[in-house]
């Protein structure tokens, strides 16, 4: 049996840790009774405030060291991809410490300036829009510290039902590319919060910094959490709901207060509560307005009519994708051949599809899209039911294949993309369906406990089509049949909106919309007052409409959701310049000017009394996030270009030759003696 030391404490066994998917970073300790336990300790709660169409969100979590030594404690952090984060707040005791907004190295230099003088000190940076990476420097031993974190967030309405949702953990990551050297001590990016299992490469520069040790929960509740909302959107409901979680709720006339009926559960998939309006109060338009700093921000959500009846659709080109990769084994893979076996049974005679499958490569069923005849149906339907997961997630090829694909005047030209998006690489995938996509949409449709929302939303942006998410076996019906419904025409084009004065408004080409979903328009001006126009097209006539905004400007958070939004349409701006630093200074100017961590803005919040002397020494500790709820526990991270497995390998060999050598050592001098 082999014996590692991971740290103070008791020799834990390699081959029993197992099951816990222990990597690099991570640091485990034993107690007396043989019990491992994690050097810092993670608890949750999060409590959501939802009004309108708006969430104001207040994430607080406790960070308590379990050993005798100093700790500085790193934890990857996965939030809504739409997000607005924009407060910090550090308690330790009674003491309060509050964060600002700086430019990304300067809050570095700051943290890092903090945590060797001794002070207590938290920074939080964005790695991705939808993954944060928070650091809390010099713990002392046995301490707790709370770390508030504030954000607002959009309401998602589709078909009549509104949906907020919470991811809690993160799918392990593809990440590919050619290995890159090892920084310099000099390199402030890789200091803070260097902890994950991959190593950078040429695609994935940051891939340490979006890799977190997964544990699996199987045995106890991992990052436990308790969960709260309070939902007041001004009209009745029919029903509050929550996909994969028991809830409770209690009514006070039009407030509804919502809990865990379990109280504390896993971070172990994403927390999903939607609720649905009695039949009749369904909204048609909303407009919130907030004055802040002398300026109008204004949220405008629009429903344009449904259609008087269905005119038949032109003949389709089907693409359907699909991810047969590591990521997607256990309930992934069964949610993707469900969702795929029920998009092949929405084919009509005139369509022609084909099938793409990919992992570490890709294959096709057939050359070229073919004819939705029986005979073909059936090799597609045997194929779906053999598809099983393995491999990397090397997802640019397949999607290639799919975008390449000629089509006929006569089609229509639609990819189904069925993934986790478990990759890291997203930015090279947006320029390819930007570039690529010409006539054609794309609708991705994400797949598991824990997908990658952020490349699932931009992915249907970039082309010009809607997000889907299946999150358990049973929802692939409901939800594959109202795609298709969406797919076979959008309800309104060429859509136009008149302000009453000069706005900047964001998206500035509106898209068209499809069947339940609502325009969502965010606008700023030096100061707004009247009626809104918006004109358009349905299938069979002109469509126009009239909303007048409201006189009370006290709509919180607007600004916010306007100045994030901002900064997305500048981050699309750079995918497709294909210069991600393209518009990092106007994305600076707008992040601080609105208190927004960004890609190049973080919060940094520091106590100005020393804790830690110099002469006791800081240990680093990673949080390990929860593995997706129906994930198989694998004894390996995804399958990677890089050398992080044989790395940790090397290093446990290289650490049990020298235990060997030491022990020879003493034998030989005690023998001498």
């Amino acid at each position: 049996m082999l014996f590692i030391f991971l740290g103070t404490g008791s020799p834990v066994s390699v081959f029993a840790m197992g099951e816990r998917n222990i990597g690099a970073g991570q640091i485990l300790f034993t107690d007396r009774r043989g019990d491992r336990f994690d050097a810092v300790h993670l608890a949750s709660h999060v409590d959501f405030t939802i009004s309108g169409i708006v969430a104001e969100v207040v994430l607080t979590q406790s960070f308590r060291n379990q050993t005798d030594d100093w700790r500085e404690a790193t934890y990857v952090m996965p939030l809504p991809e739409t997000a607005a984060v924009h407060a910090m707040t550090m308690r330790v005791g009674e003491r309060i410490i509050r964060s600002v907004v700086k430019e990304k190295e300067e809050a570095r230099a700051v943290y890092l300036r903090a945590k060797a003088a001794g002070k207590k000190a938290a920074l939080v940076e964005q790695s991705r829009p939808n993954l944060f990476r928070q650091v809390i420097a010099n713990i002392a031993p046995g301490e707790l510290i709370e770390v508030e974190l504030r954000y607002l967030q959009l309401i998602d309405y589709d078909s009549g039902q509104f949906s907020l949702r919470f991811p809690m953990t993160i799918t392990p990551r593809y990440i590919p590319g050619t290995v890159l050297p090892a920084p310099g001590d000099d390199a402030q990016r890789w200091i803070v919060g260097d902890k994950g299992w991959a190593i950078a490469t040429d695609q994935v520069v940051d891939a340490p910094l979006i890799t977190p040790v997964l544990q699996s929960s199987h045995e106890s509740v991992i990052n436990p959490i308790t969960i709260e909302a309070t939902i007041d959107v001004g009209m009745a409901l029919q029903q509050i709901d929550s996909s994969y979680h028991s809830i409770s709720v209690n009514r006070n006339h039009d407030e509804y207060k919502v809990e865990l009926v379990q109280g504390t559960v896993a971070m172990d998939r994403d927390f999903v509560l939607t609720w649905t309006p009695v039949i009749g109060a369904e909204p048609v338009a909303a407009a919130f307005r907030e004055r802040v700093d002398g300026q109008d921000y204004v949220l405008l959500m629009i429903l344009p009519p449904e259609r008087a009846h269905v005119v038949r659709a032109l003949p389709r080109d089907m693409l359907f994708v699909i991810d047969t990769s590591g990521s997607m084994q256990g309930t992934s893979i069964e949610q993707a051949r469900s969702s795929l076996a029920r998009a092949l049974s929405q084919l009509r005679p005139e369509d022609r599809f084909n099938l793409i499958e990919f992992d570490d490569a890709w294959s096709q069923l057939f050359s070229s899209v073919q004819p939705a005849d029986p005979f073909n149906l059936h090799l597609a339907e045997t194929r779906t039911k053999q598809l099983s997961a393995g491999g990397g997630t090397n997802m640019l090829p397949a999607l290639n294949v799919a975008l390449a694909s000629e089509t006929s005047n006569h089609h229509l030209k639609h990819i189904v993309f069925i993934t986790d998006g478990a990759v890291g690489n997203e930015t090279a995938l947006f320029q390819a369906i930007a570039e690529r996509i010409g006539n054609g949409r794309l609708f991705p449709v994400g797949i598991g406990s824990a997908p990658n929302s952020f490349f699932m939303r931009q992915a249907a942006k970039y082309g010009r089509g809607t997000y889907t998410h299946i999150g358990n076996l049973h929802e692939t019906g409901e939800k594959m049949d109202a795609l298709f419904k969406k797919i076979d025409s959008p309800i309104a084009t060429d859509i136009e909106i008149f302000w009453p004065g000069d706005v900047e408004s964001f998206p500035q080409r509106i898209p068209s919309v499809y069947r339940g979903e609502p325009l969502l328009i965010v606008a700023r001006a030096d100061t707004l007052a009247g009626d809104i126009h918006i004109s358009g097209r349905t299938a069979q006539s002109s469509w126009q409409q009239t909303v007048s905004l409201p006189e009370d400007a006290s709509a919180s958070g607007v600004g916010s959701l306007w100045a994030r939004k901002k900064i997305e349409v500048l981050e699309e701006e750079a995918v497709r310049l294909g210069q991600p630093d393209a518009t990092r200074i106007e994305i600076i100017d707008v992040a601080l000017s609105h208190s927004l961590v960004s890609r190049f803005t973080s919060l940094v919040a520091v106590e100005e009394i020393v804790s830690r002397l110099p002469a006791d020494s800081l240990k680093p500790a990673a949080v390990a996030n929860a593995l997706a709820k129906g994930q198989v526990v694998m004894a390996q991270y995804p399958a990677t270009a890089t050398r992080a497995n044989s790395s940790l390998i090397m290093g446990l060999i290289s650490l049990l030759s020298g235990l060997v050598l030491v022990f020879f050592y003493r034998s030989l001098t005690e023998v001498s003696a």
